[in-house]
């Protein structure tokens, strides 16, 4: 089978797809082609099937929005890597105009008009224009459009190229298993800051404590998903695999795999602190293990096989990967004054997920199956409000429909419970989408930002107060609405945001949603000072998205934040309780 196959997964053909429509787009094509390829790459990232497998039983067909030119184009992705259509169009499409629609605010027919017009195939080029005033001379295309266009350059420009979260784990871990597979590796761990679990990833690090690493380089550089070999060495071997992430491997000896993982975990802050507080006491840390200085790393180390060793001997408790970022975790270790941080297994529900009802996949038994199964004792599903157009929101009839089926769902499920909830848009206004008596209809309430979200700082700040001190309302979800590496955070003033949640005892959420994971890890250490409660929630649209919670939780930890200070940690009993007058 031709290795550029396996790169192929469903992600990266929907993504081809969604070019493809682009493409058609700016070559003025059929509009219908393209809304038929983006509805094909939705369907695609919905699957819950490898697209090679649909391709080898034949049965692409029965992809939603799937016909025989787009079952086409699929399987020459998956099998030479290429797509006839897809090059085609990118013949036809001026060299340099897909670029222009990586800028928040153009689209298809925007661009081509710049282009038609102005000439315009690059960004910077784009910027240029726009910052001599030369767009709003086109039309359709106002003043505010253009600086718009202009400020979202700036942020565009300010992106870091770095894998989300999610795509490093998921690649570490494929590559974690292929080792095991080939090798029989007692020792393997990922570590680096897919460990500490930051909110993008630049290199993958994975360590191995083994006496065979000439073999396991070997199987490692052999990996199918490598698509370049950066470097091979002895005991160090650097690959590039899917999505250009790239992936590190160290093998050091078994005996030394706890300073290697604690050395390859910290940050480079927190690394220089700790090895400045081994000096200070006259010895030496490295990969190796902790020495006395004037021993080389083949001597007998004080402390070597394991992360709590080492940590002990210099005095101070084992500090979760999380928090080794040097903003004070050092100091309380030493002082024995680390938190008990929130723990995956200390969450009792998920207050934020969506069913078919509005925008999410899966039926509501669906998706209180698999909660209860994960050991819950309640799930509240929060479909959109009716404001929310494109999500198909709950209007009077709906929502009374939904309810019905809930209860349904209760009487058959119980003790479990489902919560009946809404995440109720907060519309530009400042107004929430539904009025009282429908909140009422309620016993969760989330409230969000989905537009408008170049208002400036204090509209925008106000507009969400305003919600806060709704009594209806018991959470803010996805409070700066930021999408890593797409979207920055709105311009809002996120200390007032935390300070009322503590005044008005509403919820902030930690989002696990992958490209938000909103609040940030800083957010959450401010509102752990400030004494506001936060949720952790997997804004689920489909049941395997409940997994997300593995990612709010981790965000949570890396904030500094403890069980006592995360709503859905509560017990059914003790949650409705809050819930009442926001607790």
């Amino acid at each position: 089978m031709p290795r550029v196959s396996l790169t192929y997964d469903n992600e990266r053909v929907a993504a081809v797809l969604e070019e493809i429509a682009d493409l058609s787009d700016l070559s003025g094509a059929n509009p219908f082609r393209a809304v038929t390829f983006r509805a094909a790459a939705r369907a695609v990232r919905d699957l819950r099937e490898p697209l090679r497998t649909l391709m080898e039983q034949k049965r692409l067909s029965e992809i939603p929005k799937v016909g025989p030119a787009i079952a086409g184009a699929i399987e020459q992705l998956l099998t030479t890597g290429r797509s006839k259509r897809h090059e085609e169009l990118k013949a036809q499409v001026p060299e340099g105009l897909l670029t222009l629609l990586r800028v928040p605010g153009v689209g298809p027919a925007t661009a081509r008009a710049i282009h038609e017009h102005l000439r315009i195939a690059t960004i910077d080029e784009l910027e240029e224009a726009a910052k001599a005033g030369r767009l709003r001379t086109l039309p359709k295309i106002q003043a505010r459009t253009e600086e718009n266009i202009i400020k979202a350059i700036a942020s565009l420009k300010q992106r870091t190229g770095r894998s989300l979260l999610v795509d490093a784990r998921r690649a570490a871990s494929d590559m974690v298993a292929w080792l095991r597979e080939r090798c029989d590796i007692g020792l393997i761990e990922v570590a680096g800051s897919t460990r500490r679990w930051r909110e993008t990833i630049g290199d993958i690090d994975i360590v191995v404590g083994s006496l065979d690493a000439g073999r396991i380089m070997t199987a490692f550089i052999g990996t199918p998903e490598v698509e370049r070999v950066i470097a091979r060495g002895d005991t160090k071997s650097s690959v590039v695999v899917g999505r250009g992430m790239q992936i590190d491997l160290r093998v050091v000896r078994p005996e030394q795999f706890g300073a290697a993982m604690m050395y390859f975990t910290g940050s480079k802050d927190h690394n220089v602190r700790m090895r400045g507080i081994a000096l200070e006491r006259k010895l030496l840390l490295n990969e190796y293990g902790l020495f006395r200085i004037g021993e080389d790393k083949d001597g007998p180390p004080i402390a070597s096989r394991s992360e709590e060793d080492v940590f002990a001997a210099l005095g101070m408790r084992w500090i979760p990967p999380e928090l080794r970022e040097d903003r004070g975790e050092i100091d309380a270790a030493m002082a024995g004054a680390l938190p008990d941080l929130v723990e995956l297994a200390d969450i009792r529900g998920d207050l934020h997920a969506h069913t078919s009802w509005t925008d999410g996949r899966d039926t509501v038994s669906d998706m209180a199956e698999r909660a209860r199964a994960k050991g819950y004792e309640y799930l509240a599903l929060t479909d959109h409000s009716i404001g929310l157009g494109m999500t198909h929101g709950l209007d009077a009839e709906r929502i009374a429909k939904r309810t019905r089926e809930i209860e349904a769902v209760n009487r058959r499920m119980a003790p479990f419970r489902v919560l009946v909830g809404s995440e109720v848009d907060i519309r530009s206004s400042g107004k929430l989408d539904y009025d009282d008596a429908t909140l009422a209809l309620f016993e969760v309430v989330t409230a969000s930002v989905h537009s408008s979200f170049a208002q400036p700082r204090d509209a925008q700040t106000e507009r969400i107060l305003g919600a806060m001190r709704h009594p209806r309302v018991n959470a803010i979800s996805h409070p700066t609405g930021r999408l890593l590496e797409k979207r920055d955070a709105y311009d809002v003033d996120l200390e007032a945001i935390i300070a009322a949640a503590a005044r008005t005892k509403t919820r902030l959420e930690v989002n696990g949603g992958p490209e938000r994971l909103d609040l940030s890890d800083v957010a959450v250490r401010r509102a752990m000072e400030v004494g506001a409660m936060l949720v952790c929630n997997s804004d689920a649209h489909a049941v395997e998205e409940l997994d997300q919670m593995e990612y709010a939780v981790a965000t949570a930890r890396r904030g500094w934040a403890t069980k006592e200070r995360v709503q859905n940690t509560m017990p059914l009993a003790e949650l409705l309780a809050h819930l009442e007058g926001k607790g």
